[in-house]
């Protein structure tokens, strides 16, 4: 209720703050256990003001959508935990075990929330015009299937964190894209990517946990910036999937974290453009995107040499596929993966030298990969199979750490690398733009 209570957001960032510092303060001495373990240590604490803080440093403004993706939280998320805990129905779309029941009671009670919240809101506050009853539902069902999927995805307290964030951007993108007559478009989008991840679930190129994430990104992005945002992301997501296809050696399937080090970075910068509308967040969007592409062509067609790359910056050889190797290939595959995505970023970006700029973005953050693959990224011994390999936990046993840092594992490094992409644009924009 702050928004409607107070003109300045001041006292509830103060408070949130306050909370993220005392909540962190007593899960590192593990005291108040009653408020931080739910069968399990979780983090929910800490990360639900740390949702709030997002949403009123930056969406004050907004004090409907506020109310609403806060509420969804409140009231539907514990009322799914309360019927899932009595149910028998049980899977494990990522980490944590969900419930049928739970799940269904999420998106019931989300649909409710939204749907009454919106209209009476609007009614409170004597809205300049109302929705249509149909547009009302579709906002309802949209958003509350947003919201139910990303509990789905939820790890140690996170839905604290991604429940009030996704419902207020989903809520916002839908509202948004009705206004500007972009409604059909999102919808039309919704489905084809509902296709697109069942495709890839059978092709084993996503997990369950990987074809969700993949699915509320991609509504994030479309959403923010149609057409023009989505189709570089599934040129990515397609030529990485067949490319990946015709190696020699067989892929594992990407699960949620790796949707997200891929997908986290372009999907900030394209939420960024849609509600602050300034291009430097879309020089960051595709900086990320040739970063990523990059990295990922130059691993994929690597693995088509007959030679085995080198340790970068040595002459040692190593397996392929090894994190900070390189070869001639490979590096032949990051320069066309970023010049892909940089043609394909000419029709929307509208600076000189796009294309060269994207590209160079792109191989400086693949770059950057196989830099932090060497010297930061964890390398593990595993007393089992006596081998060294780069999962800390494999058979249920932490394995030894050998070079680098537990806890910079891959999914971290793409990210970072991602970032990078965005940042080498960005920064040659700012100086030379």
């Amino acid at each position: 209720m702050c928004p409607f209570l107070f003109k300045v957001n001041i006292q509830l960032i103060l408070l949130c703050l306050v909370f993220i510092a005392v909540n962190t303060f007593l899960y590192k001495i593990d005291s108040a256990k009653s408020m931080n373990a739910v069968k399990r240590k979780s983090l929910g604490t800490i990360y639900f003001p740390v949702s709030v803080l997002i949403l009123s440093l930056f969406f004050w403004d907004k004090p409907i959508s506020f109310f609403i993706a806060v509420s969804v939280l409140t009231f539907a998320d514990p009322i799914a935990s309360i019927v899932g805990s009595k149910s028998r129905n049980h899977f494990y779309p990522w980490k944590d075990k969900k419930s049928v029941e739970g799940s269904i009671a999420m998106f019931s009670v989300s649909f409710l929330l939204v749907a009454l919240g919106t209209d009476t809101m609007a009614r409170l506050f004597n809205a300049n015009f109302y929705l249509p009853f149909h547009i009302l539902i579709g906002l309802a069902l949209f958003t509350s299937i947003c919201a139910s999927l990303s509990e789905m995805l939820s790890h140690n307290g996170s839905d604290n964190l991604t429940i009030p964030l996704i419902t207020f951007f989903s809520y916002e993108i839908f509202l948004i894209n009705y206004t500007h007559g972009n409604l059909t478009h999102l919808l039309l989008w919704a489905i084809l990517s509902i296709g697109i991840f069942s495709i890839a679930r059978q092709l084993q190129s996503v997990s369950f946990s990987g074809a969700l994430g993949g699915f509320l990104i991609g509504i994030l992005i479309f959403g923010s910036g149609g057409w023009l945002l989505i189709s570089p992301l599934v040129f990515f997501f397609i030529s990485s999937s067949l490319l990946s296809a015709i190696k020699d050696k067989p892929s594992s399937k990407r699960d949620v974290l790796q949707i997200l080090a891929n997908g986290g970075v372009p999907t900030f910068f394209a939420l960024s453009y849609f509600f602050f509308k300034d291009q430097i967040f879309l020089l960051g969007f595709f900086g990320a995107l040739s970063a990523s592409t990059a990295d990922t062509w130059a691993t994929e067609i690597g693995f088509l040499s007959k030679k085995r790359p080198y340790l970068i910056f040595t002459a040692n050889q190593v397996d392929k596929g090894a994190s900070g190797s390189v070869s001639i290939l490979g590096t032949f595959g990051s320069i066309m993966g970023a010049l892909f995505i940089g043609l394909i970023s000419y029709y929307t970006l509208e600076i000189d030298h796009s294309i060269a700029l994207i590209a160079f973005a792109g191989c400086i953050g693949s770059l950057t990969d196989s830099i932090l693959g060497r010297f930061l990224q964890g390398k593990f011994y595993c007393t089992k199979s006596n081998v060294v390999v780069e999962e800390r936990f494999q058979y249920d046993v932490e394995n030894t750490l050998i070079s680098g840092f537990k806890w910079i594992d891959n999914n971290l490094v793409n990210f970072t690398a991602n970032l990078t992409g965005s940042f080498v644009i960005i920064l040659i924009n700012l100086l030379y733009g």
